[in-house]
């Protein structure tokens, strides 16, 4: 039995533990990496949303500030369309704030047309109940992330304070 001869014991890894311990490794890796993605997928997803709501809430604050400044006589008009509303402000200048696309303008004296918000799917004024003077403004915000939109409305009332 002197033929079959043994390799001498040496120190280190097997190439089949080495292969084990980089499949573990990239496996974990990979988890990991999976982890971080959804999580700066959810926080641009909040990010966005975040924008959209601020903008929404800014656009509708403008709005409403200037249409207090309006003069109750004669009070503020919606524009037969739908689209917006009138008023004259304390100057005796027309402002109207207009839906265009999917944008708010703001016109003064048919002038203008400065852009007040954008990403508006609708832009509503009603007009107050018999004896009531408070107009309520609804804006509705489109927002589109990969291949789904969501919604975002915000509404106010104002009523014109100046005569």
């Amino acid at each position: 039995m002197k033929y079959l001869h043994t390799l001498p014991h040496k120190d280190g890894f097997t190439l089949i533990e080495v292969f084990i311990t980089m499949i573990i490794f990239t496996f974990v890796i990979g988890m990991v990496y999976g982890v971080y993605q959804m999580g700066l997928f959810v926080y641009k997803d909040n990010e966005t949303r975040l924008w959209t709501t601020q903008e929404a809430r800014m656009s509708l604050e403008r709005i409403i500030r200037e249409a207090r400044a309006a003069k109750s006589e004669p009070p503020p008009s919606i524009l037969p369309d739908g689209d917006g509303f009138s008023f004259q402000n304390i100057n005796s200048e027309t402002i109207a704030f207009r839906i265009s696309a999917d944008k708010i303008l703001r016109y003064k004296d048919d002038v203008g047309g400065n852009i007040i918000a954008t990403g508006v799917s609708s832009f509503t004024v009603t007009s107050p109940p018999s004896g009531g003077s408070s107009y309520k403004i609804t804006i509705e915000f489109k927002r589109s992330l990969k291949g789904s939109e969501d919604f975002y409305e915000v509404s106010g009332e104002f009523t014109p304070r100046n005569k």
